[in-house]
């Protein structure tokens, strides 16, 4: 009679810690960014953010994960990605191109879910944005450089040549760089190039473009962006507004930014995340894109280039209107001084 009641009680105790989940192995997913700066960080943020409030992956209960930065070295991102794989990871989420090359590059068994990537297919990552196959997929941060450029134009009339800093090395950035060679001809206006290799070069590169431009780009680069505070220095010196596709780096001194929230980009990079993680197949999953643009400037840029803010803002919901006739929606905001 005792070893019945004993076995029973083995066997409820077993099913009880079965039903709350004891025991059952956790998801871990590798997370490998090629820098830290604010819009990678919040890509990252926005993607564990909506797994736990969204689907439920509670970290430390029923999901862990392994987040690495390459700062900025490609050879070290191979290496974390050749780590996670070593390791077994369930799923790779990959931010930014370099670092999704990598972890591309080192398994085709894993699957691999990309952001803050702007040409996938240039970049070497999918076959097809409808139908990418193979174990990769992921969200596109391609930014809208025509709107970008046009902007430029639509705020400053007579502008005429638009500075452009980026690391020729980035795959994305020379893809953004002949696009807004091309959008900046079919206003009137001209791109001057300025490369870097490393975040050393960025001031020197910034310095080269004073007195040559109405107003100088950067886009979505990673060297630059991650040290955007000397481009902004060189720019308040020397009045040249600094134009932006990220609104998270507006606060390092930018006039503004015309670009996507990455927060709710990697929020939306989670979704995929959950569908594969429920079964689907990431090659049978298109290639999505961010869903809405947003406008951040700084009034105290607007102040220290010596502009009527009540006029700027004016023409900023100008833009605004105009995109809206275009079938673009763009939602405006003011950096919070």
């Amino acid at each position: 009679m005792k070893k019945i009641l004993l076995v029973s009680l083995v066997i409820l105790l077993v099913g009880m810690l079965s039903v709350c989940g004891w025991g059952e192995e956790k998801i871990k997913i590798g997370i490998v960014q090629i820098i830290d700066h604010p819009a990678l960080n919040n890509v990252r943020d926005g993607v564990i953010d909506a797994l736990l409030e969204v689907y439920g992956y509670i970290p430390g209960e029923n999901i862990e994960y392994d987040i690495q930065s390459a700062q900025g070295d490609m050879p070290t991102a191979n290496t974390i990605a050749q780590k996670f794989v070593s390791e077994k990871v369930d799923l790779i989420v990959s931010i930014a191109t370099p670092a999704s090359q990598a972890a591309v590059n080192a398994t085709r068994e894993i699957p691999v879910v990309f952001s803050a990537v702007t040409d996938p297919v240039s970049a070497g990552l999918v076959s097809s944005l409808e139908k990418p196959g193979s174990n990769v997929t992921g969200v596109s941060d391609m930014v809208p450089v025509d709107r970008q450029m046009y902007l430029i134009k639509f705020l400053f009339p007579d502008a005429k040549k638009v500075g452009n800093l980026y690391n020729a090395g980035e795959v994305n950035s020379v893809v953004t760089n002949d696009m807004a060679k091309e959008a900046c001809a079919e206003l009137g206006m001209e791109i001057l190039e300025a490369t870097v290799a490393t975040t050393a070069d960025v001031s020197m590169a910034a310095r080269s473009l004073v007195g040559k431009v109405d107003a100088i780009y950067v886009a979505t680069d990673n060297t630059v962006i991650s040290a955007l505070d000397t481009v902004a220095k060189v720019c308040e010196d020397n009045k040249i507004p600094l134009f932006l596709a990220d609104p998270t780096t507006v606060s390092q001194g930018a006039l503004l930014a015309l670009g996507f929230d990455y927060y709710l980009h990697g929020r939306q990079t989670a979704d995929l995340v959950a569908r594969i993680l429920q079964g689907e197949n990431p090659g049978e999953i298109p290639v999505e894109f961010a869903r809405k643009l947003k406008l951040l400037f700084n009034p105290r840029t607007v102040e220290v280039l010596g502009l009527d803010e009540e006029e700027f803002t004016s023409k900023l919901n100008a833009f605004i209107e105009d995109m809206k006739a275009q079938g673009v929606e763009v939602s405006l905001e003011a950096l919070p001084e």
